[in-house]
């Protein structure tokens, strides 16, 4: 067996609970690159496979009315492939005693090829012969307890049809159903999808063979830019109420938003690991050299050259590498695999069989052995200057100089023994001390960021449930309606107050820079659903011109009383210039806020509204007071704000996962870290340790030299951390925000609290898991060793 051989399997054998930790950092480093990039991959590929075999669209146009021969119309155009004109409507449910929005959606009486086709789960179509059928997608089916055979008795117009449940699907269009982008999590409960006969639906709405909303698929070959404006030609005169790509289409962005966030942490958690690992293998490596400096004389005497022996040392951390890279390159293919079927319990994609991408290994393997190689060869690279002949003399000690605090001589004399040796062990080994606090830095870090997300959610639903959205009801209005129709809705038993407002979509634009956002018009100073800055303090409506969010200002480049223009969705109507008035916080969706007053200037409607926020006197009536809205022809929808609110906290246990999961991450790396730092400083210090036993120190005081010295690195590397923590977790937070939701990053005094607590919590654990280690040296063996 070769000499260099053998000698690295004595020393890992030496150094076995360093080798173990250092190996388990590594593997967890990979297993996160490898884990989290199959996942996005798993979902990519079977987003893309979904969207091709059900035909999902490129563009969808919602229309006020046009015949349903205008499909054949959009068809004959070069760059379309294939179109479907269908109706779509929300309507109000009630269901086991609750209510419930369903989103109807017409499909041909006779099964063939449509854009954006349906997955039948239960293998029945609509048959011949009975109108009143329906196919419901399987999400809100099970949610609410229904069964294939049973009856459902949506409200359309003031009437309840009854239709009869015949199948249950799934489709791309709603992989991630969500009402409006208003809305932050699915419920299936309160929203769900239900597709009826195309004979159905003309007659329940009364259309006459007509249609609003078509959806387009395009040729390979396509420009979406192109294909929308041609489209929008032949639709100009049926009133576009709104158009859509699939970028911008509700479904498809959440998933592309959860794939860009999976990418993004593939390739940044994986490096707080490799970085950690290195910082180790730096400092042991450099040490492990130091101690075998007469061995490394020896092999150089007898003729071994510098770069076998450096290439032997260097071999130390690339086994590490390779081992590491393995076996979380094994873990993470399979963990991948988990990590898609739990998201995937979001979004509802047929994965079949999971996929292995053995081509990651590759490139994990490669930026583990990156950094591995990169810090141990800062540290080997002192072999070069070794000399045979000087190995012989032991290494001229530096010099004992006065640390800082000794000058003091108020605060030195007032000093145990004990706390004077670790200030200066400390204070003389710098490079050393501050090496070994990033790893405290980054595990405090992953601390601030876990209990940062928890807070910033929590300011979230705090702001916008309790005091943006401070209403009990909302309903929505089938047709657009005078503020002066409304009053009727106030005299309704238990309804206390009620506020309207309209709610639509409008193209805003500033010279080339356009953006398709919502559009809100409220009462001037709303008490239900008001409009706040970023501190929470409501804002007054300006009697002319818009409020926009801080984030939209910043895509259109504009600040306040700078002018944009408004195009409304409404048919025939012509964008108008608006200015500024100043900037708002939204926290869900993207819009643009006005008052009532002036909708008229910029829709030349009158004052107008398609919903109204209500007060309910006593919150035990709320039930009864939706169900006698839902009797009123003009609604279309009743909301309750406790609904959605229970939702949403119905689904924090992703994110409960996510905090626990980076709470482990920064045990792990903070044990690690000062595991094997302390190892080291235990072995290079010995004699000095065993002759402290011999003076008479006690077992309790000798490891307080070590110990203490620990505790002092942490509240460094914690000092350092609580700034840049909050720094990155703000940095993650806008990384993580889009159109549909903006996380304000917010933590709490008692957070960083937590994540102090914490971490002196897990170099206490690293202290007891160093007690065996210090009592284990042997005083008689050490100091009858020679330098």
């Amino acid at each position: 067996m070769n000499i260099f051989f053998r000698k690295l399997l004595r020393d890992i054998k030496t150094s076995m609970g360093q080798f173990i930790s250092l190996f388990i950092i590594v593997v967890i480093g990979v297993t996160f690159y490898t884990g989290i990039n199959s996942t996005f991959r798993n979902l990519i590929e079977a987003k893309d496979k979904y969207y091709e075999g059900y035909r999902f669209g490129h563009l969808w146009f919602d229309i006020y009315k046009a015949p349903y021969r205008i499909t054949k119309e959009i068809e004959k155009l070069p760059m379309v492939k294939m179109a479907t004109g269908r109706i779509v409507k929300d309507v109000s449910l009630k269901i086991n005693g609750e209510n419930a929005t369903v989103r109807l959606i017409t499909l041909p009486d006779k099964k063939n090829d449509i854009v954006n086709d349906i997955q039948i789960l239960s293998k029945n179509y609509f048959s011949e012969g009975e109108i009143n059928q329906c196919i419901v997608d399987e999400r809100f089916l099970k949610a609410n307890g229904l069964k294939i055979g049973n009856y459902i008795c949506p409200i359309i117009n003031g009437n309840e049809v009854k239709i009869k449940i015949i199948g249950s699907a799934l489709g791309p269009e709603f992989i991630y159903p969500l009402k409006d982008s208003g809305e932050l999590i699915s419920d299936n409960k309160k929203f769900g999808i239900v597709y009826i006969k195309n004979s159905l639906g003309q007659a329940i709405f009364g259309y006459n063979n007509s249609i609003n909303n078509i959806t387009v698929l395009l040729n390979d070959n396509k420009d979406i830019k192109a294909a929308k404006e041609e489209i929008e030609k032949v639709l100009k005169s049926y009133g576009i109420a709104d158009v859509i790509e699939r970028d911008d289409q509700l479904s498809n962005r959440m998933i592309n938003i959860e794939i860009e966030k999976l990418k993004k942490a593939g390739s940044a958690y994986p490096v707080i690991f490799f970085i950690v690992a290195s910082v180790i293998i730096y400092i042991m490596m450099g040490r492990m050299i130091e101690n075998q400096r007469v061995q490394i004389g020896v092999l150089k005497a007898m003729g071994f050259s510098d770069f076998k022996i450096f290439s032997h040392y260097l071999s130390y951390s690339i086994l590490i590498a390779l081992l590491g890279s393995f076996v979380g390159s094994i873990f993470g293919m399979y963990l991948g695999g988990v990590f898609t079927k739990i998201l995937n319990i979001y979004f509802s994609l047929p994965l079949g069989a999971m996929k292995i991408y053995p081509d990651l290994a590759l490139p994990a393997s490669l930026l583990t052995l990156f950094f591995c190689i990169l810090s141990s060869y800062n540290s080997c690279k002192t072999i070069f200057k070794i000399m045979p002949g000087e190995t012989i003399r032991p290494t001229i000690p530096k010099s004992g100089k006065k640390i800082f605090l000794e000058r003091y001589n108020s605060i030195w004399n007032n000093i145990s023994h004990i706390s004077r040796l670790v200030f200066r062990n400390v204070l003389r080994y710098k490079k050393r001390a501050m090496i070994t606090s990033i790893g405290i830095i980054f595990s405090t870090v992953l601390l601030i960021i876990a209990f940062g997300m928890n807070d910033s959610v929590d300011f979230l639903i705090e702001q916008q449930y309790k005091n943006i959205q401070n209403y009990d009801i909302k309903v929505n209005f089938n047709k657009l309606m005078s503020i002066e129709e409304l009053n009727s809705i106030i005299n309704i038993k238990h309804i206390e107050k009620m506020e309207p407002l309209l709610e639509t979509g409008v193209e805003i634009s500033n010279g080339w820079i356009k953006k398709k956002i919502g559009f809100t018009a409220l009462i001037k100073n709303p008490q239900y659903y008001k409009v706040t800055d970023d501190k929470g303090r409501s804002i007054e409506l300006p009697s002319k011109g818009i409020m926009i969010p801080t984030r939209l200002a910043e895509i259109l480049g504009v600040k306040q009383n700078d002018t944009v223009y408004i195009k409304p969705f409404f048919p025939g109507k012509e964008k108008k210039e608006v200015v500024v008035k100043g900037t708002i916080a939204q926290y869900i969706g993207l819009s643009a806020y006005a008052s009532v007053d002036y909708v008229n200037n910029i829709f030349n409607e009158g004052k107008i509204a398609n919903a109204a926020v209500l007060k309910i006197d006593d919150k035990a009536f709320a039930e009864e007071v939706k169900n006698n809205l839902r009797d009123l022809p003009s609604i279309s929808s009743v909301q309750s704000k406790d609904d959605s609110y229970n939702a949403l906290m119905g689904s924090m246990s992703a994110m409960t996962s996510t905090i626990g999961v980076l709470i482990v991450l920064a045990a792990i790396l903070s044990i690690a870290v000062l595991y094997n730092i302390a190892t080291i400083n235990i072995f290079e210090r010995q004699k000095e340790l065993a002759t402290l036993k011999v003076m008479g120190f006690k077992d309790n005081e000798i490891k307080k030299l070590i110990f203490n010295e620990n505790y002092i690195i942490t509240i460094f590397g914690i000092i350092i951390a609580l700034p840049f923590g909050t720094w990155l977790g703000k940095l993650i937070m806008i990384a993580n925000s889009t159109d549909n939701y903006y996380f304000q990053f917010v933590i709490k005094f008692k957070s960083y609290i937590f994540a102090i607590v914490f971490t002196f919590f897990f170099t206490f654990i690293a202290n007891w898991i160093l007690i065996k280690k210090i009592k284990s040296i042997n005083i008689v063996e050490t100091l009858k060793s020679g330098e």
